[in-house]
């Protein structure tokens, strides 16, 4: 595994859109937001050309999506690259990036989220190449910063290489909602409680990777699917899959583990890192907790739930590709991150 160098004061930030653009409230305000604050911070942060806007779900073409992308990646002044936004046809450009030169290339970071999947996952285990699966730009517009974006800019910049979990997670309110700024934090209701599959306190180590089960599922059984060699490569140091989801209903995540298991993909597994879905809602009395037993429990791998990534806020942002070592213990965790 490569690891780029993290953020450096003064470094130059990449900003891209390979999924949707920076479009309306309250997204081009925290937009413009991040972009001064970065700026004040002393970063240089330059654009891609597409950057504003949603098209047919996208900010521009996924060959000029793709172009971009390849361009701020190869570009020797561009020191770290970060997404504008998640969004929902990211896919499209895989079939325009030129894998061979993105692992040939000196490594860089990229940091995005959700869609964003498509790269920080193919980075991994089609170059070798570590990445951030943290917030977008867009992300840290917020005032004041709630305390998981302090930590996602300790971890990029090497400051920290371990997090702890929040005490309360957010919960959506229609009236919050309807009121708030757009630098509004998050609506802090409901509190953190880490859960094991066998209710037991439980640590393991392993290489990280995984994303949004959304894409990943649709990558599974394609070109750039590489899993069953990465996980080979790596069975030494044994696998860690962190998985999350954003539109997936529990029947969804049910029928998208068993497609990557039966792929698999979970072959060399030390545990499973499952963040809270955004669609937790029992369907036909299958819950979340069912359907992670189900599906791993002849894995002979710990199953820690409900933890914070993915799309269900405060987050850690994680850094994928490199080895960790992550704990539970009293509904609480920790993960550490190892460069090696």
């Amino acid at each position: 595994m490569r690891y780029p160098e993290l953020l450096k004061k003064n470094a130059t930030v990449g900003l891209v859109a390979p999924s949707f653009g920076v479009s309306g409230s309250p997204y081009e305000e925290r937009y413009e937001y991040t972009l001064k604050l970065f700026r004040e911070m002393g970063y240089n942060v330059v654009t891609a050309k597409h950057l504003y806007g949603i098209r047919h779900a996208k900010s521009t073409s996924g060959k000029i999506r793709a172009r971009e992308f390849m361009q701020m990646y190869l570009d020797e002044n561009v020191d770290f690259i970060i997404s504008v936004a998640g969004g929902e046809l990211m896919l499209e450009i895989l079939p325009y990036l030129n894998f061979k030169k993105l692992r040939k290339a000196k490594p860089k970071f990229f940091m995005g989220l959700s869609d964003n999947t498509c790269l920080t996952f193919t980075l991994n285990t089609l170059c070798d190449v570590a990445s951030i699966y943290g917030p977008c730009f867009g992300g840290f517009g917020m005032e004041p910063w709630d305390p998981s974006l302090q930590d996602a800019m300790d971890i990029i910049t090497g400051k920290k290489n371990t997090l702890e979990s929040y005490p309360k997670y957010d919960v959506y309110d229609e009236e919050v909602k309807l009121n708030a700024q757009p630098l509004d934090g998050y609506n802090l209701q409901r509190d953190v409680v880490y859960k094991t599959l066998d209710g037991k306190d439980t640590k393991f180590s392993g290489r990280l990777v995984g994303g949004c089960l959304d894409l990943l599922t649709n990558i599974c059984g394609t070109k750039f699917d590489n899993v069953k060699e990465f996980v080979e490569k790596y069975r030494d140091d044994g696998i860690i899959w962190y998985l999350e989801s954003c539109d997936l209903t529990v029947l969804d995540q049910y029928r998208g583990l068993w497609q990557l298991k039966n792929a698999g993909w979970f072959e060399n597994c030390k545990g499973i890192m499952y963040g809270r879905p955004q669609r937790p809602e029992p369907i036909f009395d299958v819950t979340v907790k069912e359907l992670l037993k189900n599906n791993f429990s002849e894995l002979d791998a710990p199953v820690i739930y409900d933890m914070d990534f993915g799309h269900v806020a405060p987050i850690w942002t994680i850094l994928s590709g490199s080895m960790a070592t992550v704990e539970c213990a009293d509904g609480k965790g920790r993960i550490t991150f190892e460069q090696k």
